[in-house]
Parts: structure tokens; C-alpha cells; sequence
């Protein structure tokens, strides 16, 4: 257990970052045994609501996943219904893979990667009147491919109010990304904090591929009351937190959000327990609690904070190297890549899926166009670029330092081959003191977050090319050492050429009607 003790909430931060840090005694004789009589099951069922069945056969577009990770899609949005709303909830966290772990117990593959496929992440929608979907709150479950009604009636304005942004009110669907951190703490403790919005940012990387491809303005809020989001979805305990909103289609952000409203009632709807005996762990509830803002004048104080953070990030990417099929062809084909084969890719492919990494999200934790990451390179195998390390900047690369480093980034990645023997590592960093100095433990959450998101956009970009990637963690310390850097690492993620041809995933309409099995 982390023990956090301090006297504002920036030092619980800085406290809570460094007590979770991997170094290579604290992996190798950390003693953590996985109890798997208590591991939580690995989605959100309510067994006392009805389920409403999404459809399986899906809107898809024909847009080149090249175009739409490159942001360059110019098509007219189509109305929204439950098709559309089904094919954004399957494409960004649904179900695309079955396997089976060890005692029998079902494993469902989701769209998005997810850390030993834990998948903490649940996804809440809150919309108005839709065709064949009556305004309401509603929590997804990937594996029913179903929604179940959790409130019924327009709640957008009170999302609104709690998210300081009158342009949710507008918005036909708005999906809340909440995290369940026993999912992750079981496996990693209370480093299992940052695989929250690790988890998130890569569904939010996938909303937003799916939304582009389709024309659809789509907007991220880290801000937010989050006692009202909390009330407003029915989470609480074991601990559940609200991590992100992402209004879809709305107006732009600033509107006034409405006033006056009263707070909707209290729900307890019955939830299958997690496991049998779930796991409190202080120090992540202490530095979540650092981070909590308690009304609208707060999170609009930390949004005009968050404004003076981050650098300037490139947003036009350049000509797009030849892809492999639409957006959603790429995601349904997307894994986490476990072997490489070390050949080469080329030069073009490594500059093109870095632009695609480094666009600045559609966000409120930072101003408009700016980034809170910066990006290094361990490259490996790409023809026309000397092995070596290498700073990106703005699409151009800055070389470090020259040399063959295979064996060293293999052990920065926990000693796991492939962080060697992929074609290049990428280091998702921030100037990690900065953000939490200005930002607080909000903006430390909030660098998490544009991490998984990066490494969700170099996956689906490097799987668009026809190549792998996979994210992976990390001794703290000894990369910022490696790459000459007071920046913090926050995820790395290996891309290359996998040794093997993966099995890709299937679409709704080519499963069977899968089962929630909960033991």
C-alpha cells in the first residue's frame, strides 16, 4: 500500500507519482501474488434491468482510417439514431475478439487495448431523444452488446451544469467514461491508477477515429464536478470515478451551461459484485480525492489554469503512406501486438504514425492546438533513419544520441523482448512538475489520459500501415535517464513488424450472441 502523507494536494500528487514508480527491485521482489479466486470480473452487469439490444448491422463509412487518423475527413455527419450510436459504442470499447483464460472463465477481446485485458473502463450514455431510443442514462455492456436504461429522461442539462460546458446541452449523445480501480489494482496495485486513464485515453482514441471517419465533432472534458457526474451515473462504491466526458456533436465549448436545476434523485440499481472480496487501497483514493473539484467555479478556474500548460503541438499531418482499409477495418484487425519479427519499416511510416500520435486532442486540459506530451524515439529498424535515440518535434527529428540500443529498451519496458525488438519504441513524456505546479492532481490525471490516447492513435495508425504496436510500461527513472530528460514518463508504446499473423476480431454481426458469464 502507498502511503501518502502531505500537505496540499500537489505534494499528494508528486508523492503518489513517485510511490508508484516501477524500478527494477521494486518489480523483481515486489512479492504480489494475483489471487485469482478473487479476480474481478472484467465488466459492469445489472442484473435487475432489462437489456435493450443494439443493432449488430452498423452505418460503417468508407473512409481511408489513413484519412481520418490524419484528420483530413470533409463528409456531412449522418443523423443520429441507434445505429449510429451503436456503432460508435462498438468500434470504441465493444467486443471484438472471444478467447478463454485458464479455469474455463470466458475472455472478451475489447476495440480498444487494455493492460493484461482488465478493461476498468465503463461507458455511460447520456443522450436526448433519439430515433427508437427515448432520452435517458444509459451504461453499455460490451459483451450483451446491449444498453440498460439507468434514468429515464433528458439529463443533459444537469451534465452540463456539472461539466461547466452549456454545449452538452445541445449535444445529442454525450458518453461518460467512468474506471473501476479494483479491476486494475488487483494485477497492479496502486500503480493500477495510471492504467485507469491509460484505458481511457485509448477508448477516447478510438471515439474519436470512429467520430472523425463519420463527420462528427467530437469534444473530451476532464473538468467536471465530480460528485454530480458520480450522482448522475449512480457510481460509487467499490470505487468507481468518472475519468473523462466526451460530448458527440455538440456546440462549440464556452456556452453558459444552465442554471437552477434541481439535482435528479438518488439510484440504486443492484450490480453483480466484482469479485468476492474487492480491495480498498488509501493512497489512490487519497491522490483521486486531490483531484476532485466540488462545484462550476472550480472547474472553470482549473480549465483557465490548465490554458497556461502545455507547448505547441503540430496539427497538420503530412501525405498519408498507403493504408489497409476504413477506420473501422483497422480496429476490428487491431491487437496488442506480444512479438516482432526486427525488420525494418520505412522512414515515411515512422514520421506519418508520430504525426498521427502528436495531433493535439480536442480537449480542455490544455489551450486549443497545444499538447501536454512530448515524444522520444528508441528507433530500432527504420530505413533512412540511423539507429539511435531521437526527440520529436513538431515533425521533425531531433537526434540525442547515435547507436544500437535494442538491449537497452528491452529492459526499460520491464525487461520484455519486445521493447527491444520492435522497429522503434515511442516515449509518451510531460514535464510532469510543470502540470501538477499548475494543474494540481487534475492535470496529472489528465497527462495519463493524452498518454493512452497517444498510444491508442500510434496502435491504430501502425495497424492501418499493416504493422503492430503495443503498449507497455516502464522503469520511471531509468528512461528519463536513457532519453536525458526531466520529463516523466508517462507510457511507452513498441511498433514494428509482427513475427506472426494475428487473428483479427469480428464485427457484431458475425458473432454469435455472446453471454455475460460472471463466474
Amino acid at each position: 500500500m502507498v502511503r501518502v502523507v502531505a500537505q496540499n494536494d500537489r505534494e499528494i500528487t508528486r508523492l503518489f507519482h513517485d510511490a508508484t514508480k516501477h524500478t527494477v527491485e521494486s518489480v523483481r521482489g515486489g512479492g504480489h501474488l494475483l489471487d485469482f479466486a478473487n479476480m474481478p470480473i472484467p465488466l459492469k452487469h445489472y442484473p435487475d434491468l432489462e437489456p435493450i439490444p443494439l443493432p449488430v448491422d452498423l452505418p460503417e463509412r468508407d473512409t481511408p482510417a489513413v484519412e481520418a487518423l490524419s484528420g483530413r475527413v470533409d463528409v456531412a455527419p449522418a443523423p443520429w439514431g441507434l445505429p449510429e450510436l451503436a456503432r460508435v459504442l462498438f468500434f470504441s470499447a465493444g467486443v471484438t475478439r472471444r478467447a478463454r483464460l485458464v479455469g474455463g472463465r470466458p475472455l472478451f477481446l475489447r476495440a480498444a487495448a487494455s493492460a493484461g485485458a482488465l478493461y476498468p473502463v465503463e461507458v455511460y450514455v447520456v443522450c436526448g431523444d433519439l430515433p427508437s431510443l427515448p432520452a435517458g442514462v444509459y451504461h453499455f455492456n460490451p459483451v450483451e452488446f446491449a444498453l440498460r436504461r439507468l434514468r429515464d429522461g433528458d439529463h443533459r442539462p444537469f451534465l452540463a451544469r456539472a461539466a461547466a460546458d452549456g454545449g452538452i446541452g445541445s449535444a445529442p449523445v454525450t458518453l461518460v467514461l467512468s474506471g473501476i480501480s479494483w479491476r486494475t489494482t488487483w494485477k497492479y496495485g496502486e500503480r493500477g491508477y495510471r492504467h485507469l486513464f491509460w484505458d481511457s485515453g485509448a477508448v477516447l482514441a478510438n471515439v474519436l477515429a470512429v467520430t472523425e471517419a463519420a463527420g462528427i465533432t467530437s469534444r473530451a472534458l476532464t473538468g467536471f464536478v465530480d460528485d454530480d457526474v458520480s450522482h448522475l451515473l449512480g457510481v460509487g462504491s467499490p470505487e468507481e470515478y468518472p475519468l473523462v466526458i466526451v460530448a458527440l456533436v455538440g456546440s462549440p465549448a464556452g456556452g453558459r451551461p444552465p442554471a437552477g436545476l434541481d439535482r435528479p434523485p438518488a439510484i440504486h440499481h443492484r450490480v453483480h459484485p466484482l469479485s468476492r472480496s474487492p480491495q480498498h487501497h488509501k493512497g489512490l483514493a487519497a491522490v483521486h480525492r486531490a483531484g476532485v473539484l466540488d462545484d462550476a467555479d472550480e472547474v472553470t478556474a482549473w480549465r483557465a489554469a490548465a490554458a497556461q500548460l502545455g507547448t505547441a503541438a503540430a496539427g497538420e499531418v503530412g501525405v498519408s503512406p498507403r493504408g489497409r482499409g476504413t477506420i473501422e477495418d483497422v480496429i476490428v484487425r487491431r491487437g496488442s501486438t506480444r512479438r516482432y519479427s526486427r525488420d525494418p519499416v520505412g522512414e515515411e511510416v515512422l514520421r506519418w504514425e508520430l504525426a498521427v500520435t502528436a495531433r493535439p486532442l480536442p480537449a480542455d486540459f490544455a489551450r486549443q492546438g497545444r499538447t501536454l506530451l512530448e515524444h522520444f524515439l528508441a528507433v530500432h529498424a527504420v530505413e533512412g533513419v540511423a539507429p539511435g535515440i531521437y526527440r520529436w518535434v513538431r515533425g521533425s527529428l531531433e537526434q540525442i544520441e547515435r547507436g544500437t540500443f535494442r538491449h537497452e529498451a528491452a529492459h526499460l519496458c520491464l525487461d520484455q523482448p519486445l521493447g527491444g525488438d520492435c522497429a522503434f519504441d515511442a516515449f509518451h513524456c510531460a514535464a510532469l512538475g510543470d502540470v501538477i505546479e499548475r494543474s494540481g492532481a487534475r492535470g496529472y490525471r489528465s497527462a495519463l489520459l493524452e498518454a493512452g490516447a497517444a498510444m491508442g492513435r500510434l496502435q491504430l495508425a501502425a495497424y492501418a500501415l499493416g504493422h503492430g504496436a503495443s503498449g507497455t510500461t516502464f522503469y520511471d527513472d531509468d528512461v528519463s535517464a536513457f532519453l536525458g530528460t526531466e520529463a516523466s514518463p508517462m507510457l511507452i508504446t513498441t511498433v514494428g513488424v509482427p513475427s506472426y499473423r494475428p487473428r483479427p476480431g469480428k464485427r457484431p454481426a458475425q458473432m454469435d450472441r455472446l453471454r455475460v458469464q460472471l463466474t
